[in-house]
This record gives C-alpha cells, sequence and structure tokens, in this order.
C-alpha cells in the first residue's frame, strides 16, 4: 500500500481528506501539523509516495519548505499544494484553495496511479441496502450500520448504529423522520444480518401474546425478506423457515380478528407494505367466502394462506401486482421484461415453492390457476368449468381486493360486485360473487 503523508489545519477537511483517500486510493495516511513535522518523518521514511498540504498553515509557507526540502535531499516524492504557491505552481500540481474532496481525491488518484472510478464502484457495491423497517424488529443489531450521504455525485457511508449497542422504537423513528427509507451493511456481513434479524422475527410471531397491530407490521416485514431473497436465489431454508411462521401467524391473526373494519385499518399503516396488505387481505376475503362452503376445513384456510402468500411473491412492484387482466397489461407502461413476468408469475410461484414442506397437490393446482390459466400463463379466457373450485374462490377475492386497494377504482362493494358480475358470467363464478354479497363482520 502507498503512503500518503496530510497536512490539513481545518479539522473537519483533515476527517473527510483522509478518509477519502484511504477509501478511494487504497493509501495509508499519515498525518503532521506542519512542515516540521513532514521533514522530521521524511528524515525515517524518505520513501514517501506523496504528500498533500496547504500553501501555507499558520502563518508559514509550508509548501515551499517542504519542497525545498525534497529537492535538496532528491526525493522521489509527489506534492499536491492546496491554496497558491506561485513559487512552484509550474512544477507542482497545485489546487484551489476551496478544493471539493471529490477533485482532490481524484487529482491523488491520478498521481499515485490508482484507478479512481473503479475504486468508487468497490465501495459503492461494499454496501448492502436494508429496509429501515426490519430494524423495529430488532433492539440492537449483529453488526454495524450505515446511513448514506450524497457528496456530489458520490456516497459517503457513516456508522450510526454499532454492533451489540441496543437501540429503541424512538431512534429508528428519527430516521424514517428525516426521510430515510434505508440504512446500509457491509456485505460481508449480509447473510449475517439477515439470520439475526430472520430468526428475531421467528421468535416473535410464535409468541402468541403478541398484539395484532405489531404481528401484522411483523408480518410484513418478513414478507418483504422472504420477496426479496426469493428474487435472488430462489426459497432457501431460511425464508422456507421464516415463510411458514409467518403464514401461520396470518392465520393466527384471522381468526383473533372478529371485526374487518379493525383488521382493514391496521392493514391499511403506512408501516405495512402493498404486497403484504394485498396478500393478508386476499387470505382474509378467501376465507369469509369458503367458510360460506358446506365443505370447508380449517385445511382450507391453511391451503388458502399459502397461496395468498406466494401467489405475487415473484413480482417485482405494485403496479404489476394491481394488474388483474390481460387489456390492463397491454395499456400499461411496464417493460417488455416486467410484462413478462406478470404473464407467468402464477407459474413460477407454483415452481418456486414446489420444495417447500407444505406444499401439496392442492396448492399446486390453486397457485397456477390463481389468473384463471390452467398452465398459470396468461389471464383468465371463459373456461370456468375447467377450474379447481378453490381456484375460483381465489380469482373473485383477488379480483375483488385488487380493486378496493386501488385508488382510483371504486370502493362501493356493490359497484365492485356488479362489476365482477359482468366480466365473470359463468355460474361458478356467479355463486361466489354472491356470497360477497352478505355481510362482512
Amino acid at each position: 500500500m502507498s503512503q500518503t503523508i496530510l497536512v490539513e489545519d481545518n479539522e473537519e477537511l483533515e476527517k473527510i481528506f483522509s478518509i477519502n483517500l484511504k477509501t478511494y486510493c487504497s493509501t495509508e495516511v499519515i498525518k503532521r501539523k506542519d512542515a516540521k513535522d513532514v521533514i522530521e518523518l521524511l528524515n525515517i521514511l524518505p520513501t514517501i509516495d506523496l504528500i498533500i498540504c496547504r500553501a501555507r498553515v499558520a502563518g508559514e509557507y509550508t509548501a515551499i519548505e517542504i519542497i525545498k526540502y525534497i529537492q535538496e535531499q532528491e526525493l522521489n516524492t509527489d506534492i499536491i499544494i492546496i491554496g497558491e504557491c506561485k513559487e512552484y505552481k509550474s512544477e507542482y500540481l497545485t489546487l484551489k484553495d476551496q478544493i471539493e474532496w471529490e477533485e482532490l481525491i481524484q487529482n491523488a488518484a491520478d498521481v499515485l496511479g490508482v484507478d479512481y472510478e473503479e475504486n468508487k464502484k468497490k465501495k459503492e457495491s461494499s454496501f448492502y441496502p436494508v429496509d429501515i423497517n426490519y430494524f423495529y424488529e430488532i433492539n440492537e443489531s449483529p453488526c454495524d450500520v450505515y446511513i448514506r450521504l450524497k457528496k456530489d455525485v458520490s456516497y459517503e457511508y457513516v456508522k450510526r448504529l454499532y454492533s451489540n449497542d441496543r437501540f429503541e422504537k424512538e431512534d429508528i423513528d428519527r430516521y424514517v423522520t428525516s426521510g430515510l427509507d434505508k440504512l446500509y451493511v457491509h456485505t460481508d456481513y449480509k447473510q449475517y444480518f439477515t439470520t439475526y434479524v430472520t430468526n428475531k422475527i421467528i421468535q416473535k410471531l410464535e409468541n402468541e401474546s403478541l398484539s395484532l397491530e405489531n404481528r401484522l407490521e411483523t408480518n410484513s416485514n418478513a414478507f418483504s425478506i422472504i420477496k426479496e431473497k426469493v428474487n435472488i436465489a430462489g426459497l432457501d431454508e431460511e425464508s422456507t423457515e421464516l415463510a411458514s411462521a409467518s403464514i401461520k401467524s396470518m392465520i393466527t391473526a384471522i381468526d383473533q380478528t372478529p371485526v374487518l373494519s379493525d383488521l382493514l385499518k391496521m392493514l391499511l399503516s403506512n408501516k405495512i407494505s402493498y404486497a403484504y396488505q394485498k396478500a393478508h387481505f386476499l387470505c382474509l376475503i378467501g376465507e369469509f367466502i369458503l367458510s360460506k362452503q358446506s365443505w370447508y376445513t380449517k385445511k382450507h384456510l391453511e391451503i388458502f394462506a399459502f397461496c395468498s402468500f406466494f401467489s405475487d411473491i415473484t413480482l417485482k412492484s405494485k403496479k404489476q401486482m394491481m394488474i388483474l387482466e390481460k387489456s390492463e397489461l397491454d395499456n400499461n407502461d411496464l417493460n417488455e421484461n416486467e410484462k413478462e413476468e406478470v404473464l407467468t408469475h402464477a407459474r413460477d410461484a407454483t415452481r418456486i415453492c414446489k420444495d417447500h414442506p407444505d406444499f401439496s397437490s392442492y396448492i399446486s393446482i390453486i397457485l397456477t390457476q390463481h389468473h384463471g390459466s390452467m398452465n398459470g400463463v396468461g389471464f383468465f379466457k371463459d373456461h370456468a368449468e375447467e377450474l379447481h373450485p378453490i381456484s375460483k374462490v381465489f380469482i373473485i377475492a383477488d379480483q375483488f381486493v385488487t380493486t378496493i386497494l386501488d385508488p382510483d377504482k371504486p370502493k362501493n362493494k356493490a359497484t365492485i360486485l356488479a362489476s365482477l358480475k359482468e366480466r365473470f358470467k359463468e355460474e361458478s363464478f356467479l355463486k361466489v360473487i354472491k356470497i360477497l354479497e352478505q355481510k362482512i363482520d
């Protein structure tokens, strides 16, 4: 590693220059106060690669004194001067007095023969973004946690939470209030951090005395973790365990909530993601419809909860999750890849879940058919007689819930049901819609 002497009398600038020289120039930074300190060090370490110094510090002509010594000793040391130094302007790189740190670092990288842009990319990839809501599930972090600050055209990562230091919900609230939606951990600790939070969430969800509000918020955070992991590496052992706990918790919440309006208020909290709002609400409406069937058992709720949880797991945006039919997809501004994800997401969800221990032939059929296509690709095309009865319940519940959650669509139940009757004219679908005409407590 190269070595750089830094002479900067502004303490804040010294910190900024020092940390960024080390980060982006891969150089060891040695801080010195004045020319005398620098010369004393050069007597011991004449192989210093670079000196960055102010032209003048505390009244002395720092740069001139250092340069005279280097020339007298014939040292092969480069110098960058900050501030006016007419005597050596033609011989050494001289930068303006009010220099921005990034310009200084770029010049230092050039002098040291370091690829600044490549180092900057490495720095950016060294930190992993974590949704700030995850921190509501823990009281301490197993590793250091950073915030990201914009500095001109790049970012600076500043440590805010230290490993194993305790923090409270109010501490996280302050970050949210200031506009932060993500915190960062070093990439090396990504899996370690995720495993830690996952275990904490499972413990929390298994607590039977957990309040409904906390259960919904924790389930939403669990859902976000699973969704993210599935879209990167599929359903691994860790996310499978978390999904099982979350689905069981979803069923617990439904069993514990006799009044739908109370649950809806909590579900629509801004702390709960749209993806989880839809999954939970879908399960709730589906359970209401299923419970009116003569053949209904608790097992049907477990199947429906599983399918509700995983039905949109591969979709990456709210816009994708709001699409219910082909015409909506065709008229949307999604790119071709995003549209393909919508078309195939029923099939993809089925494939992802096939290794889950609770996966069954029932779940396979319902997940595959949940948009009305027999092979999991596309949408409903007037073949109701071929669909499984629970698939029909899922399709109607999905249409109802997605419409309710869409701010641009009607909220009146009668209007929504009339629209569903217009679209689904088959007798088997109309029977399902008729159940929704009943009062939902």
